[in-house]
């Protein structure tokens, strides 16, 4: 099943408002309407009061959720007895509901088959207060929300600064532990204060913890329990046989720690988690740390209820920006990988450049010494002897430009490199966040409606059938109240993911200045070191001007 339809938005703050039972004669009827489970579209989709082509919905007078699915799903109008009095739903939602409008029922559906211009419409019947009571109750007189989305996004940007530096150092140290299989441990050293650590470290050498790969592994896994839908980024690949022992792969991993737990600790929400304070700050093995401590890893929507805020100020565009974005993320990994690799190749051309200024320096240096005098023995008391002292001249150019080529590698190496791996960091973080979603946000709230309206069919069968009633029907009419609450829950859990991604979004809008500021510093070392070296070439230059071109 398609987990990413009939999926309906919740008004969360609104859940445990209930409106007084409708009396008797005040029945409606119930229709079903046609279930569809599109399988085809997995696309993500946050809409929820669709303000164009949105169906219809007609007064009545017993309150209850009205919403739409996260995929691009219909929102089923709602009809009185003989009232065709409909009015659409639209962005002046508080305009529509103002004279007492109330809302009864609704049913989600998938756009992909049931267009929002072709409305499907149930019919609803109140069963004594039990199916016709109200799971939200819409009444936004009696206080104005904030719709600042923009002050909303801002707020949730300067959260996140990408340009900070690095916040964790991890050293490779190089003793290996273990019996049979050895492991390689990393020294783990914050650069910072820590925001309320587990444990006091009384002194600098203390703030330093030791960790193994699998360590990272345990850390990453409670990250995604507690946090499914935060950008928690990749970690580097596990060590395989032979490489064990491979420097290069050694150091690469090291590299890819660093990366992973820096990220981490520049979130605004990851950070202040307990669990990752205790990954940098308890001194002891974390292995016996984690089978002698009990730790939380509930879901961060345990217990927590949305804001209404929130859910005033969501707009349908919100939707169409994530699918666009989500569409365009391979193309982007893919040109970025590229990218990344060309900046990798030019830091082992410079590498092998220096090398190779390094070999003419050391020939050169011989054919001075071992060389000149012999090819040239009538002249080497004067010219070959001036010549000579020129060659010196150019091989203390040549040791200049080696130290100048070794120094830019090894500034691209240490923070343009770095910066650029970092951002494909982020991008699988956020393709992470997609296929999370696509497994984990899904709901039964279609199913649960269509349950509740059999039971409640059924509770109206019973009614004026004492012999009947008993504990079959409070097992049903607890069956319903039970349902109901599941909904509620279901429906806040919807609008806290929605929160919660839209939150992600706003940080990661932030990393463009990380793009910007890699070609800053890109273009600033060119500079740098092209002026470096020109001045070298132009003092050699000047050197070689009085070498002999005759006797």
């Amino acid at each position: 099943m398609n987990l990413l339809n009939n999926e309906p938005d919740p008004w969360a703050d609104e859940f445990n408002k209930r409106t007084e039972e409708n009396k008797e004669n005040n029945k409606t009827t119930y229709t079903e309407l046609p279930n569809t489970n599109d399988t085809t579209d997995s696309r993500m989709s946050f809409s929820t009061w669709n303000n164009n082509n949105v169906d219809e919905l007609v007064s009545t007078n017993s309150d209850t959720h009205i919403g739409s699915v996260w995929g691009n799903n219909t929102i089923a109008t709602i009809t009185n007895n003989n009232n065709n009095n409909i009015s659409p739903l639209t962005d002046a939602f508080e305009d529509n509901l103002s004279n007492n409008t109330k809302i009864t029922a609704l049913t989600f559906t998938n756009a992909l088959d049931n267009p929002l211009s072709s409305p499907q419409i149930m019919h609803a019947k109140n069963r004594n207060g039990i199916l016709g009571g109200p799971l939200v109750q819409n009444d936004y007189e009696e206080e104005e929300l904030d719709t600042d989305d923009e002050l909303w996004f801002q707020n949730a940007r300067k959260t996140f600064n990408s340009l900070e530096r690095d916040l964790v150092e991890i050293e490779e140290l190089p003793e290996r532990e273990g019996l049979l299989f050895k492991h390689t441990n990393y020294l783990i050293r914050p650069l910072i204060v820590l925001p309320n650590p587990v444990v006091t470290l009384p002194n600098d050498s203390s703030k330093k913890v030791v960790r193994r790969y699998s360590d990272f592994v345990w850390l990453q896994e409670v990250l995604l329990k507690k946090y499914p839908f935060r950008l928690i980024p990749e970690l580097p690949p596990k060590m395989i046989g032979s490489q064990n022992k491979d420097p290069i792969f050694l150091e690469r991993r090291r590299l890819g720690l660093s990366r992973f737990t820096n990220l981490i600790m520049k979130h605004p929400v990851l950070k202040n988690d307990d669990l990752v304070l205790t990954f940098l700050t308890v001194p002891t093995d974390l292995s016996t740390w984690r089978k002698q401590a009990i730790y939380d890893t509930t879901e961060e929507f345990s217990d927590k209820k949305i804001d209404k805020k929130f859910v005033k100020m969501w707009k349908n565009e919100y939707s169409e920006i994530w699918n666009s974005l989500r569409d365009n993320l391979d193309t982007s990994l893919e040109y970025w990988t590229k990218i990344t690799i060309l900046i990798e190749r030019y830091e082992k051309r410079m590498k092998a450049a220096a090398m190779e200024r390094y070999q003419l320096k050391h020939y050169l240096d011989k054919f001075t010494k071992e060389c000149t005098s012999k090819l040239y023995p009538l002249d080497k008391d004067t010219t070959v002897a001036d010549i000579n002292t020129h060659f010196e001249m150019i091989e203390a150019h040549l040791d200049t430009c080696v130290d100048l080529t070794l120094k830019e590698n090894k500034e691209v190496k240490k923070t343009l490199s770095e910066k650029f791996k970092t951002y494909i960091e982020i991008l699988f973080a956020l393709k992470g966040l997609f296929e999370r979603y696509e497994m984990m946000a899904g709901s039964t709230v279609p199913q649960l409606q269509r349950r509740i309206e059999l039971n409640a069919e059924k509770l109206e069968s019973m009614r004026g059938k004492p012999d009947l009633r008993g504990a079959v029907y409070d097992k049903l009419e607890a069956s319903i109240k039970q349902d109901r609450k599941s909904i509620q829950e279901q429906l806040n859990r919807s609008w806290l993911i929605k929160e919660c991604i839209l939150q992600e979004f706003a940080i990661f809008h932030e990393t463009q200045f990380l793009v910007t500021n890699m070609f800053r510093e890109w273009a600033a070392l060119q500079g740098k070191y092209m002026d470096l070296n020109s001045n070298a070439w132009d003092k050699l230059q000047n050197n070689l001007e009085n070498m002999p071109l005759s006797r």
